[in-house]
Parts: C-alpha cells; structure tokens; sequence
C-alpha cells in the first residue's frame, strides 16, 4: 500500500501527516471537521488550554465510536438473525413443495 505525505493544518499549526493513497480527500475533510469541533468547543466556553480542547474532543470523539460501534453490532446482529429467519422459512417452503 502506498502513502502520500498531506499538509493539514489543526488548530492553527501545520502538520505533515501520512496518508494511505486515495484517502487524502477524507483526511482533509476529517480536519476540517476536527477544526470545526474546536471552533464549537471554544465558542461554548468550555475552552482551556488546547491540550485540554484535544483530549475532550479526542474523549468525545471516542464515545462517539463506541457509540457507532454497538448500533453497527446491534444492526449486524439483528440482520444475522433476519436472515436466520428467511433462511428457515425457504428451507420449509422447498421442503413443503418436494413433500
């Protein structure tokens, strides 16, 4: 796999970041977003220093994961067992039409 080294720009502060080819375009709109949070995260008034702001988005991004994560595993469960399902009722169908 390539990478490609991408200038983006956190907090005001450039950064070279490597980047998996074909991704650059979402890195970049994942910064945009990150400085979008710490904009919001000032204007709220919770703001400190910005070691402070990043580990409170970086916490809160992370919940948000998580979050992400157990309604991806609730979902995928729920299709398993839908599938489960049908699979079960073609299985009597054939059975009920060879019989």
């Amino acid at each position: 796999m390539t990478t490609a080294a991408i200038d983006i720009v956190i907090l005001g502060r450039p950064y070279k970041v490597a980047c998996p080819a074909g991704q650059e375009v979402a890195l970049q709109r994942a910064a945009e977003t990150l400085n979008e949070r710490i904009r919001n995260f000032k204007q709220s008034g919770k703001a400190g220093s910005n070691e402070q702001i990043a580990i409170m988005l970086a916490l809160n991004i992370s919940h948000e994961l998580e979050l992400e994560k157990e309604k991806n595993h609730q979902y995928a469960d729920a299709m398993d067992k839908r599938i489960k399902m049908l699979q079960h009722t073609i299985e009597e169908a054939l059975a009920n039409k060879v019989g």
